[in-house]
């Protein structure tokens, strides 16, 4: 189950850490910042492809993605 309209979960405090801030349980505070799934799945890369807009193969966008990231 997720979050119909889901929170923004700061990156620098986990969900426990959250939980224990305000009172509520750990499963608590992630089923409401859970992103859910059809949004999660529309913007996966396998969805989006931006390899075809560049017009090279998949396995050849990720290698140049990891070295560019290093």
């Amino acid at each position: 189950m997720s979050a119909r309209t889901p929170m923004k979960r700061p990156t620098n405090r986990t969900a426990k850490a959250i939980a224990a801030a305000i009172g509520r349980s750990r499963s608590t505070i992630v089923r409401h910042i859970a992103q859910p799934r059809a949004d999660y799945e529309a913007n996966s890369l396998n969805r989006t492809k931006p390899w075809e807009a560049l017009g090279v193969s998949r396995s050849t966008w990720y290698r140049h993605r990891n070295k560019s990231a290093a």
